[in-house]
Order: C-alpha cells, then structure tokens, then sequence
C-alpha cells in the first residue's frame, strides 16, 4: 500500500495521536508513506506562524522528526497538474467549493495511485480519490461497521 499523508494526519503524527501513530507502526514493510510539497507547506507556515519562538522551535522539531518517518516529498509536476485541472473543473461543473491546497493534494494523490490519509471531507468529492482516515480504527479492525 501506498499512501499521502494530508496535512491534518502529519500534525496527528507530531502530537503522538495514539490511533494514527498505532496505525503508522502497524504498517507491513513494504508500505510506503509520502506527503506532497503542498503539505510541507502548510506544516512549514504553521510553524512561521507560531506565537513565539519557543513554540517555534518546538514544532520544527517535530516538524524534523516527522520528515524521518516520510519516505518522500512528493513535488507538483506536469502531471500533477493534469490531475489538479480535471478535478477543480468536475468540483466547479458540481457547485462544489473545496479548499485548493486540498485539490492540490488530492491531485498529487490522483497523479500516484495513492491512498490520502485524511479527516478532512473535502476529499470526499473527488472521483475516485481513495480515503483513509486513522483517527478511527479501520472497517476491517472494527468487523466493517
């Protein structure tokens, strides 16, 4: 399996969430984890944003140990873009306002047959984007309730 960490799950990753962590580790080996640019970011403003620079540092830190757990950085390219193309023109034909950075993710997601772990429902309206979010345990953990 294959998986794009949303920006939402990145920041469960750093507060030590116990079910996304728990799911993290219990991953088989051959699993791999990735963000996009867009969400290194987001996570990167957040942590300009800090009130002060001792919060500043902290999040850096984790922002540091999280990069350790990704496997890669995935960038915005030409196909990338494609995807971000068809899908903000099915949302828009829809009537259906999503944030772009999450249409960026999902496009991304689009462009590498990846799984977006995610809470935030916007990805629900996107054709064919597969969703996963770790904050709950899984269907098959819970007997598919």
């Amino acid at each position: 399996m294959r998986y794009l960490f949303d920006t939402d799950h990145c920041s469960y990753i750093q507060r030590g969430h116990p079910e996304v962590v728990r799911r993290l580790q219990s991953l088989p080996l051959d699993a791999e984890v990735m963000t996009s640019v867009i969400t290194q970011a987001e996570l990167l403003a957040g942590i300009e944003q800090a009130p002060s620079a001792r919060r500043r540092e902290e999040l850096r830190t984790l922002y540091d140990q999280l990069l350790t757990r990704i496997a890669d950085v995935l960038p915005v390219t030409s196909e990338v873009a494609e995807k971000f193309a068809a899908v903000i023109t099915s949302l828009v034909r829809k009537g259906t306002p999503v944030p772009v950075n999450d249409m960026w993710i999902a496009a991304v997601a689009l462009a590498h047959d990846l799984i977006v772990v995610s809470q935030d429902g916007h990805f629900q309206h996107v054709d064919g984007l597969r969703i996963e979010d770790w904050t709950r345990p899984s269907e098959t953990e819970t007997g598919g309730q």
